[in-house]
């Protein structure tokens, strides 16, 4: 099969935006499949055209179906008008990560904001009707491009982390050896309004002259938090993602927190990458108790789901300090769920499912 491919930037692997569409395309490689792409990356796993008008045409034309991830703001899902130049033979797939209503928590209230998402919204609902079948990284997004995108074939594929990149024999020395012995606690990705950076904070705070050696660690690149000066939190930018697991490995217990997404009601839609990471890393994750998290998470055996109170958060990070056996319970259990079924090969293999599905319905 040959599969037209249009992403958000995700070769060379850089940032943890660009994990899901690597591993796809290796994935799908692995399974036989040729990946055309004209994003103008030189990615040695795609045949690779022109970044034009006239080479995604060109692809289009060859391609059996195309794979685009919808983004907000992003030329991406104009590619869907594609389908026109072979409008009975181009099977159309989307990648949705996130309603167009995430705007709501990066612009202010007002009738701008409104209007942003409600054209955003006509836009997409208007596309959706040339689009075959849509993939989300949650159940709640699948019940929404079903619902509210209207397109019919809708199906959930949680994302994944690799056991091979996170294993053991990849972990070099970082800068965080020169910490010594204290309770070291990581959080990892981009510092978005809908992230629990507040929750890490305030509980760094409360920590701070109670349990000084316990030490918060955020490593982040995206981020416009100012982020307060305290003697237990210490924040590290721009890390690339192949470099990640070094850092994990440092960890002693891993923070996986998320405001409600109050602005949308579907609720919380995410699969965050972040918590397949640490997990693949066998490190015991303290997580959010919503969405596909908890789902992910069973509590007290592959990691533990806390609410979003401080004094919650607070008995857990206390309960792992103190019991070296539970951490390496914990964190043996999430591997073991990673190598089984939170994988980027079983993402390619149900991935290739839908694929199939829409050119040979």
């Amino acid at each position: 099969m040959k599969i037209g491919f249009f992403y958000t930037p995700y070769y060379p692997l850089s940032t943890g935006a660009s994990v899901h569409g690597y591993y796809l395309v290796k994935g799908l490689k692995k399974r036989g499949h040729q990946i055309l792409s004209c994003l103008g990356d030189k990615n040695p796993d795609c045949i690779n055209f022109d970044r034009t008008k006239a080479g995604a045409i060109k692809m289009a034309m060859q391609a059996d179906v195309l794979y685009i991830r919808i983004n907000t703001f992003s030329f991406l899902k104009k590619a869907t008008l594609l389908k026109l130049v072979r409008p009975f033979s181009l099977p159309i797939v989307w990648e949705v990560n996130a309603p167009t209503e995430e705007l709501h928590a990066s612009f202010p209230p007002g009738k701008k904001r409104d209007r942003i998402v409600q054209a955003e919204n006509l836009k997409r609902k208007s596309l959706a009707k040339l689009v075959s079948a849509g993939i989300g990284v949650s159940e709640t997004l699948k019940v929404y491009i079903r619902d509210f995108l209207g397109i019919k074939k809708a199906y959930s594929i949680p994302n994944g982390s690799d056991p091979k990149h996170f294993s053991d024999d990849k972990i070099v020395p970082t800068p965080l050896i020169h910490l010594g012995k204290e309770f070291k606690i990581i959080w990892t990705g981009n510092a978005n309004p809908w992230q629990g950076i507040e929750l890490i904070v305030e509980t760094a705070k409360k920590l701070e002259q109670t349990h000084p050696d316990i030490v918060f660690i955020i490593i982040t690149n995206d981020s416009k938090w100012i982020f307060p000066v305290l003697k237990n939190l210490l924040v590290l930018r721009g890390i690339p993602y192949i470099d990640i697991p070094s850092y994990i490995a440092a960890a002693d217990a891993c923070l996986c927190l998320y405001k409600e997404h109050n602005w949308h009601k579907y609720g919380f839609y995410n699969s965050p990458l972040k918590i397949f990471d640490y997990m693949a890393s066998k490190k015991p994750v303290i997580a959010s108790d919503m969405g596909q998290i908890s789902t992910v998470i069973n509590n007290g055996v592959n990691g533990l789901l806390v609410d979003n109170n401080i004094n919650s958060i607070i008995n857990k990070i206390l309960e792992l300090k103190t019991n070296q056996q539970k951490r390496e319970d914990l964190g043996k259990n999430a591997r073991e769920d990673i190598i089984r079924y939170y994988n980027w090969d079983r993402v390619a293999e149900q991935t290739e499912s839908v694929l199939l599905n829409v050119c040979n319905p």
